[in-house]
């Protein structure tokens, strides 16, 4: 009996990848709260708009590394 049979140990590490991944998801949406924040107190109107932009960006690429995850994985 193979010891990596008995344990599913691919199974595992495909949900901790999962959960680590949702963890990756929350820490952008964090980002953006942020840099949320940090444009209403530093008012700089050239790069206010991109920067949202990016962080809107990153939470979108995120979410879909996610799915494209759970859709292999």
């Amino acid at each position: 009996m193979d010891i990596t049979n008995s344990l599913h140990l691919d199974l595992w590490i495909k949900i901790a990848t999962l959960i680590i991944m949702v963890f990756y998801i929350v820490f952008t949406l964090v980002v953006f709260t942020q840099v949320k924040a940090m444009s209403q107190i530093v008012r700089i109107p050239q790069t206010e708009q991109v920067i949202k932009t990016i962080a809107i960006i990153h939470i979108i690429l995120a979410i879909s590394l996610f799915l494209f995850a759970l859709v292999i994985l």
